[in-house]
């Protein structure tokens, strides 16, 4: 009996876990202190906008989160000329953007399994030229 039991509250609790990501709004989760990959995921693809930008331009947000792919995907790319640019488009110091910005996308991208996708990977060697030359796009 006792594991029946066992059995039926750990596939509740399984059930509920996986259906909590699957049914993610796509609002706060970016202000938990342990980010999780769906939610990381989420806003990558669709913005971190609202509370989910954390008080940041959402498309310096954009912009970060790219430039943190590129570094877990490993795309070639001048780190120093793109915080520049960024310091010119968004202000702040360099070492805000990489500290603030790239650093942590690039952390929450290196954790996701199969993150660099080559889709993905082509999107960004397509965007870094432009973020090397100071352009930087307008999503939101």
């Amino acid at each position: 009996m006792k594991v029946s039991i066992f059995g039926v509250l750990l596939s509740g609790s399984l059930f509920m876990c996986s259906h909590a990501f699957a049914e993610y709004s796509g609002k706060g989760g970016m202000a938990a202190y342990d980010i999780s990959s769906e939610v990381y995921e989420y806003h990558y693809k669709h913005g971190f906008t609202g509370e989910d930008a954390m008080g940041w331009d959402p498309n310096l947000q954009y912009a970060w989160s790219r430039v943190g792919a590129a570094m877990t995907c490993n795309v070639d790319m001048d780190k120093a000329l793109v915080l520049k640019g960024l310091s010119n488009e968004f202000g702040n110091d360099p070492f805000i953007h990489d500290m603030n910005g790239v650093g942590f996308h690039h952390m929450q991208s290196k954790n996701i399994e199969g993150f660099c996708s080559p889709e993905r990977v082509d999107e960004i060697k397509d965007l870094i030229p432009n973020m090397e030359a100071g352009e930087f796009p307008e999503k939101f």
